[in-house]
């Protein structure tokens, strides 16, 4: 289990990554590794680009992985058009096609949770 905050700036999305990446690659789903550090990267991203300090980090692995990135950002999660040539905004397409995912109000913000491999939902959308 990991849950850390972020230093402000897109050198923590590379460090985020790497965690992950690290934590899970030694896990129970090693083969699940490739790709949580990839939703990683864009929920990451996303948190730093669109929401507010501090952006924090949980890492969860058991029989799945769960990563929930929280902000102190407005509520409502922007899903944005993008066209066949743009070179970002595929973040929520890469989600919805790679694992299972949500976006839960907190007192301060909001987070965005995904889950990979087998996991088990408990009382209030947490995965075990």
């Amino acid at each position: 289990m990991l849950d850390i905050a972020l230093p402000t700036g897109l050198a923590s999305v590379s460090t985020a990554r790497r965690l992950v990446r690290e934590i899970v690659a030694t896990s129970a789903n090693p083969e699940l590794a490739d790709d949580a550090a990839l939703l990683t990267s864009e929920v990451v991203t996303n948190a730093l680009l669109h929401g507010r300090s501090p952006v924090r980090i949980a890492v969860s692995v058991g029989m799945g992985v769960r990563i929930e990135v929280s902000d102190c950002g407005p509520r409502d999660l922007v899903v944005r058009e993008h066209g066949a040539l743009a070179t970002s905004g595929r973040g929520l397409t890469l989600l919805d096609l790679l694992a299972r995912w949500g976006v839960v109000q907190t007192d301060t913000g909001k987070a965005v949770w995904f889950e990979l491999g087998e996991t088990r939902a408990r009382p209030g959308g947490a995965a075990t």
